[in-house]
């Protein structure tokens, strides 16, 4: 599984990318759905650092720094 999170420079919008590499197979429904999954799951991880650094003072580093120890 491969996946990023992505900033809209325009209008401020933050989101998960998430892509899987499917050489020499073909695309399954249960592919797409692990895909939708790890999407979810991400954001809901580290929704609460993305705020941090939205509405405080924190910066990416330190919110993400502060949500990998929790985990």
């Amino acid at each position: 599984r491969f996946g990023n999170f992505e900033l809209d420079m325009e209008d401020g919008e933050v989101r998960f990318k998430v892509s899987v590499d499917v050489e020499g197979a073909s695309l399954s429904t249960q592919m797409v759905r692990n895909m939708v999954a790890v999407a979810v799951l991400t954001m809901d991880r580290y929704h609460p650092g993305v705020m941090a650094v939205c509405f405080t003072d924190r910066t990416p580093k330190h919110a993400v720094e502060e949500i990998d120890r929790q985990q």
